[in-house]
C-alpha cells in the first residue's frame, strides 16, 4: 500500500498539469510539481494559503473555485486569460472533490498554453540540461585518457608512437575545450555588482579589428547616472559580443555603416510580485525600472516573419551558423531577470534592446 501510495505521488508530480486540491474551507492541501511551476512558488511556501490568496489577480479562478466548493460544480474553459503575476493562457478543468460521498473540497487542473517561442525555451532548457550533463559524465574520463597519454608521451619508444600520443594530447585538449563551452553554457549567472559601461566597454575592444576591418562607425551615448546592476560580467559580455557580431555581420551589404550603442533607465516598469508570507501583510506588487542597453546597426534588417523566429534554438539562415548565438543571449538576459526586444525593419536596419532590472541586490544575493 505504501508503495501504491509513493508510486501515486511520483505519477501526479509527472503530469505536465498543475493540480491544485483545496479543502472545504479553500485552503490548498496539495499541488504537485508542474503546479508549483505554474504559480512561481513550492508547495512549502503556499501550504494551507486560501485560493482567494493564492490566485489574488486571477478573479475568474478564484470566482469559479468558490463556486465549486459551495455549489459542487464542475466548470472547464479553454483558453482563458488569467493573472497569476504574470498573464497566462490556460486550459482550466475545476471538479468538486468528494470523499465518502461528501463533499470536501475543489480539485483544480491548469494546462497552460505555450507560445511557439516559449515551447522551444523550455526544450532549449531542457537541452542544455541534457548537453550539461553528458559533458560532466565525460570530463571525468577524458581527464584520465589525457594522464596516461601523458605519462606514454615520457617513454615513447619512437617518433611514431610520439607523434600518435601527440595526437592524443592534441584530440584531448580540444574535446576538453568543447565540453568547458558546453559547461559554462549550462552555469547559472554568478551575481556581482557591475558597471554595464565597463562591460560594453570589453565587447567593444573583443570586437574592435573586425569593426574597423568592416569600415563602420560606432557611435556611443551612455548616461552616467545609472547606478551599478546585479549581473554576471563573462555572460553579459557574451551576450554584447554576440549582439555586437550580428549587428556587423547585418552591414556587410549597407554603404552607410553605423553602429550605435546607447544606455538609458526605461520608460517602462516592470512589476514585481512579492510573495505573502508570515509578517508581510503589505507585500504584493512593486514597481522597478530596467537598464535598457541598446545597439542599433544600419544593416538589412529583418523580414517581419522573422523576427519571432530569430531567438529559437537552431534556427539561423547564416551560412555555417549555429542558431545558438540569439538563443544563447535570450536565456542568459532571462536568467539575470531581464529581456530582449528587437525593433527592424527590413532594409532600414535593426535594434536591439537589453533590458535588466534597475536594482541594488544584498550581499545573500552576491557569489
Amino acid at each position: 500500500m505504501l508503495y501504491f501510495m509513493v508510486s501515486l505521488e511520483a505519477v501526479v508530480n509527472n503530469l505536465d498539469e498543475g493540480i491544485f486540491l483545496f479543502d472545504e474551507k479553500g485552503r490548498l492541501v496539495f499541488t504537485n510539481k508542474a503546479g508549483e511551476e505554474f504559480i512561481g512558488r513550492s508547495y512549502k511556501e503556499i501550504k494551507h494559503i486560501r485560493f482567494k490568496d493564492l490566485f489574488s489577480d486571477a478573479e475568474d479562478i478564484v470566482m469559479l473555485v468558490r463556486k465549486t466548493i459551495d455549489e459542487g460544480r464542475s466548470f472547464n474553459y479553454k483558453e482563458m486569460e488569467v493573472d497569476i503575476g504574470r498573464a497566462a493562457n490556460i486550459d482550466l478543468n475545476l471538479s468538486p472533490f468528494y470523499l465518502d460521498n461528501r463533499l470536501e473540497g475543489a480539485l483544480l487542473c491548469v494546462r497552460e498554453n505555450l507560445s511557439l517561442t516559449e515551447r522551444e525555451d523550455y526544450h532549449f532548457d531542457s537541452l542544455l540540461y541534457l548537453l550539461g550533463s553528458v559533458a560532466h559524465e565525460i570530463k571525468n574520463p577524458l581527464s584520465g585518457i589525457k594522464g596516461a597519454a601523458q605519462i606514454l608521451n615520457s617513454s615513447a619508444v619512437n617518433a611514431e608512437a610520439a607523434e600518435c600520443v601527440g595526437l592524443i594530447l592534441k584530440e584531448a585538449d580540444r574535446l576538453n575545450s568543447v565540453l568547458h563551452s558546453y559547461l559554462t553554457m549550462t552555469r547559472r549567472p554568478v551575481l556581482n555588482q557591475l558597471n554595464v559601461h565597463e562591460v560594453i566597454e570589453h565587447a567593444l575592444k573583443v570586437m574592435r579589428a573586425y569593426i574597423e576591418k568592416k569600415k563602420i562607425t560606432v557611435t556611443k551615448l551612455y548616461d552616467p547616472s545609472l547606478p551599478n546592476i546585479a549581473g554576471d560580467e563573462s555572460k553579459l559580455l557574451q551576450v554584447f559580443i554576440n549582439l555586437l557580431k550580428n549587428a556587423v555581420e547585418a552591414m556587410k551589404s549597407s554603404r552607410n555603416r553605423l553602429l550605435h550603442i546607447s544606455t538609458r533607465p526605461s520608460e517602462e516598469y516592470m512589476v514585481i510580485y512579492e510573495s505573502r508570507g508570515a509578517g508581510r501583510k503589505n507585500a504584493g506588487r512593486k514597481k522597478q525600472r530596467w537598464l535598457v542597453i541598446s545597439i542599433e546597426d544600419t544593416g538589412s534588417g529583418l523580414p517581419r516573419d522573422e523576427i519571432n523566429r530569430i531567438f529559437l534554438p537552431f534556427y539561423t539562415k547564416k551560412a555555417g551558423g549555429s542558431g545558438l548565438g540569439l538563443s544563447l543571449s535570450k536565456k542568459i538576459i532571462k536568467d539575470h531577470g531581464g529581456i530582449i526586444k528587437v525593433k527592424s525593419r527590413e532594409g532600414e536596419g535593426s535594434t536591439f534592446s537589453v533590458y535588466l532590472p534597475l536594482q541594488v541586490i544584498s550581499n545573500r544575493q552576491l557569489q
